[in-house]
């Protein structure tokens, strides 16, 4: 598979621990190829979706069987679940329609049943858990590309990157104080607020937070070309000592786009062939 994701970043060894964190990953037997996984909290369902975002696909995780929620393009580029786990939200849009005429969309994984969330913008994803959980969301300024967050009750929105430069896929944590977000190809850790500056706590893309909000992990990607992914490996990142640790070697996998779920747990995919993979960190 590819991705667009591409970040030929120079590894600082001397800032990066490598640790022998990870178990060995087991892979699920899932037909079809996959990416971006996102579990549900409760661990029995993720979110998946193909190459190029196309489409949103459930997986119930302890069968390994996938069903098709979308087939719409740009539909799987970012969704999010309810706190527990009967609802998830994702962009969709019709097939004619310009990526800036797109909707939300939640699905009753109980009821299969699909609704438009006609009042949320999809700009919020994935921090957008529903009108009913949901209090604040950030997201980015399309215009000045900045990172915003907005309380859905009072209506109010504020600045959180205030330091220069251009920022991008703001993740926000558990306990809704502060965000991770990206520029260019490092990590900043920033108050939910936006009245302090962001703090760098590594290079790559930080994907998911710790159930604790302790750590992020992502991954790291290379490219020998500019344009095609050649590998990959993923990384959890220490978000009090600031310390980046590699998780990862391999020469037979592309390891992308890591979730956490439950306390140790995570599932991510192989950008090479698709398939999906969980395993345990020893944190």
């Amino acid at each position: 598979m590819k991705t667009h994701l591409v970040f030929a970043a120079t590894l600082i060894v001397s800032t990066v621990m490598q640790a022998q964190k990870l178990e060995q990953p087991k892979q699920l037997l899932v037909e079809g190829s996959f990416c971006n996984p996102v579990v549900s909290p409760d661990g029995k369902y993720a979110l998946l979706t193909k190459e190029h975002s196309q489409g949103v696909y459930l997986l119930d995780v302890k069968a390994s069987k996938v069903r098709q929620i979308s087939d719409k393009a740009g539909s799987g580029y970012a969704y999010s679940w309810n706190q527990n786990s009967t609802t998830f939200y994702f962009r969709t849009k019709n097939k004619a329609d310009y990526h800036s005429y797109a909707k939300v969309a939640s699905y009753d994984v109980k009821a299969r049943t699909q609704k438009k969330q006609n009042s949320a913008s999809p700009n919020w994803l994935p921090s957008f858990k529903g009108f009913e959980e949901s209090t604040i969301v950030v997201y980015t300024n399309l215009t000045t590309l900045k990172i915003e967050a907005k309380d859905l009750k009072t209506q109010k929105s504020w600045v959180i990157t205030n330091d220069e430069g251009q920022f991008y896929n703001a993740l926000l944590s558990n306990d809704g104080k502060k965000i991770a977000v990206h520029k260019g190809a490092d990590i900043y850790i920033y108050a939910i607020d936006g009245k302090s500056k962001g703090i760098k706590i590594g290079t790559g893309i930080a994907t998911s937070w710790s159930k604790n909000d302790k750590y992020l992990i992502g991954f790291m990607d290379e490219s020998k070309d500019g344009h095609t992914v050649s590998n990959s490996d993923l990384f959890l990142f220490d978000v009090a000592s600031l310390k980046k640790i590699q998780l990862t070697s391999t020469e037979d996998r592309i390891e992308m786009f890591p979730c956490f779920y439950g306390d140790n747990k995570i599932m991510f995919s192989d950008d090479k062939t698709g398939k999906i993979y969980v395993s345990k960190l020893k944190i």
